[in-house]
């Protein structure tokens, strides 16, 4: 009956859209989507509406999205595709499915707006089906985004393949992305040889990863770092990871880290590797990888708690439950591990709801 009823609803969508008159946007909405609005924003956008461009209204929703302000968004996509906008059901089905909670709405929004040509909604349309491993679907959606020019959606095709665990196809189709100037096909096969233990190949691993580095993607350096690793020929992974760490690559920096400190057992080295990689790349989760080599290996948990809370405070929720947890087991303080297990539940941490419950506290 719900499947009934959701033709139902969709016929009577199509309908309305195929009466009212398709407005070609004129102002790419990429222009709208930004980080963070000014009210001048908002003005320019309110000048584009009364011009008469019909991306104005998607420009004016998408700024009361980014404010949580979901009624008003829903209300200028609303006026939007009143207006024939097909972008505005694109935008009416990330909203419901991102914001709202409601799967069956989005796939109502997003159907209408993929099959008008959007390509977008059709490999998000892709992506719910992915998630509910309904693959006949996702792949019919995801082809139909490839067949407007989205090359990501060749990549999730190929990915939904390795999910069916047909690597023939997968392969075809990351060579093929390649093949079409994306770094990601290439990375993917690298990936594929060096980890699947069917095809695994070692050489063709890192030829692959070396594809992708000749595309510009500078985590394929690490990638040929990682091969050399697995061959225990660490200083040619140390020559690569420094090689994807200078070409900006936080993962290289981390894969850097790592050796120094799991494999090597130079934690000297280790600790200025993260640092550096905080330093020039941003890589906060490198403050919260000092932070566990102070408290697994060197046993300093002073420094462990010091370098937990730099993390912590920028925002990287694992080190709020490795400074609870520290501060319980190592240092012996229980009512300071509380408070911290505490934090790491209104973060929603499971694991720190749970030894809130151990601990005999409640939280709420």
């Amino acid at each position: 009956m719900q499947r009934i009823k959701t033709v139902f609803i969709l016929l009577i969508l199509i309908n309305i859209i195929s009466a009212n008159e398709i407005k070609e946007e004129n102002y790419p909405i990429s222009k709208c989507n930004k980080e963070i609005y000014t009210n001048d924003d908002l003005k320019q956008y309110n000048k584009l509406v009364q011009s008469g461009e019909v991306q104005g209204y998607n420009c004016i929703g998408l700024y009361y999205m980014r404010a949580k302000d979901y009624d008003k968004a829903e209300e200028y996509f609303e006026q939007g595709k009143d207006k024939g906008s097909i972008e505005s059901y694109a935008q009416l089905g990330s909203l419901y499915s991102s914001f709202l909670n409601d799967k069956e709405k989005a796939i109502e929004y997003y159907t209408i707006a993929a099959n008008k040509g959007h390509a977008k909604a059709a490999h998000n349309l892709g992506t719910i089906y992915d998630k509910r491993f309904n693959f006949k679907e996702a792949l019919k959606w995801y082809e139909k985004s490839f067949e407007k020019g989205d090359t990501y959606s060749l990549l999730a095709i190929g990915t939904v393949y390795l999910k069916q665990n047909n690597i023939e196809k997968a392969i075809k189709i990351f060579e093929k992305v390649g093949e079409l100037g994306k770094a990601d096909g290439y990375y993917n096969l690298g990936i594929l040889y060096r980890k699947n233990k069917k095809i695994k190949d070692l050489e063709k691993a890192k030829e692959y990863f070396q594809k992708c580095l000749d595309l510009g993607n500078a985590i394929c350096a690490g990638g040929i770092g990682t091969v050399y690793e697995d061959l225990k020929d660490y200083d040619n992974a140390i020559k690569w990871y420094k090689k994807g760490f200078e070409l900006g690559s936080k993962e290289s920096v981390r894969r850097l880290g790592y050796l120094f400190w799991k494999e090597i057992k130079n934690y000297k080295k280790a600790i200025n590797w993260f640092k550096k990689g905080y330093e020039e790349l941003n890589c906060i989760s490198c403050l919260a990888s000092i932070g566990n080599i102070y408290a697994t290996s060197i046993k300093d948990y002073d420094n462990a708690i010091i370098w937990y809370k730099k993390a912590h405070n920028l925002g990287y929720t694992n080190s709020t439950f490795n400074i609870a947890y520290t501060y319980e087991n190592d240092l012996k303080n229980k009512k300071t591990a509380i408070i911290w297990y505490k934090k790491a539940a209104k973060n929603g941490d499971q694991i720190a709801i749970n030894k809130l419950k151990e601990l005999g506290v409640t939280y709420e």
